[in-house]
């Protein structure tokens, strides 16, 4: 019996090892009912035979969840799971297989760029108080510099802490890029270039890992998704998000669904930034 716990807690650890980067450190509890866009994406490691929250996408519309390129690597389509409606990333809300994902052309690994990808879902999600679409910005929205951001996300209250299920938040502000660049001069494993934003705040609070996909959004825009990240929380190093007005004309022209002209929630929004 002690030797099969032991055996399930490695096999807990190596799985979550595997998922993708970035989690949220510090941040405030919240409700799915407050982000009902936010969705997990799950996956099922299938030699130990568990299943952990291994990135987070937003729902655009009844059809597509946006995500990052990056929660693909390695992985087995058939694998992962799409759950919406619910505040834990484990229980509860509806549960969607994905049918089929593009990445964008211009992804890359490392160094990471062009971190965005659309997944199609096998059956529509049907919109609820827990289960709702958001916009994307128009083509080539101008952000100022500080300005405030919301992100959302599950994960570790530290970078060795436990894995958090339940929905938090966190805000964050819009660091310049031409700092963001300074401050990653010696980073070699992603590119931070016009199609990325910089996010941070003071203290031991932001991105870590396994929330990859993580939207951060403006009231019900959403303007980036987690992407990169360096020392969880270290406030030295900004969090890196995809840049979503400079894919806004990629996601409308490859995100299509054969239901969009019978259903007006299969077709994705856009709606201008309005600051608070």
């Amino acid at each position: 019996m002690a030797f099969k716990l032991v055996a399930l807690v490695l096999a807990v650890a190596v799985a979550a090892s595997a998922a993708p980067d970035s989690r949220i450190v510090g941040g405030t509890p919240t409700s799915i009912q407050e982000f009902p866009y936010i969705v997990a994406l799950t996956y099922l490691y299938p030699g130990p035979g568990i299943t952990v929250q291994r990135c987070v996408g937003s729902i655009l519309s009844s059809f597509h969840v946006m995500t990052s390129g990056f929660c693909f690597t390695g992985a087995v389509l058939e694998n992962m799971k799409v759950r919406a409606g619910s505040t834990l990333s484990m229980s509860g809300g509806e549960i969607r297989d994905i049918r089929d994902f593009i990445k964008h052309p211009n992804y890359e690994e490392d160094p990471r760029a062009g971190d965005i990808a659309i997944c199609f879902l096998a059956s529509p999600l049907f919109m609820t108080d827990t289960i709702a679409a958001l916009f994307i910005p128009p083509q080539n929205q101008y952000l100022p510099d500080y300005t405030q951001v919301k992100a959302v996300s599950w994960g570790f209250v530290s970078e060795d802490g436990p894995q958090n299920e339940e929905l938090k938040t966190v805000n964050l502000l819009k660091i310049p890029l031409a700092d963001c660049q300074e401050r990653y001069s010696d980073v070699a494993g992603v590119i931070i270039d016009d199609p990325v934003l910089c996010a941070g705040d003071q203290g031991p609070i932001g991105m870590c890992a396994g929330d990859s996909g993580a939207p951060l959004v403006i009231g019900q825009v959403i303007v980036g998704i987690s992407s990169f990240n360096k020392n969880c929380g270290d406030e030295t190093y900004p969090d890196v998000f995809t840049r979503i007005d400079r894919y806004t004309d990629w996601i409308l022209d490859v995100a299509t669904s054969p239901l969009a002209t019978m259903r007006s929630n299969a077709t994705i929004r856009t709606s201008p930034i309005v600051r608070a």
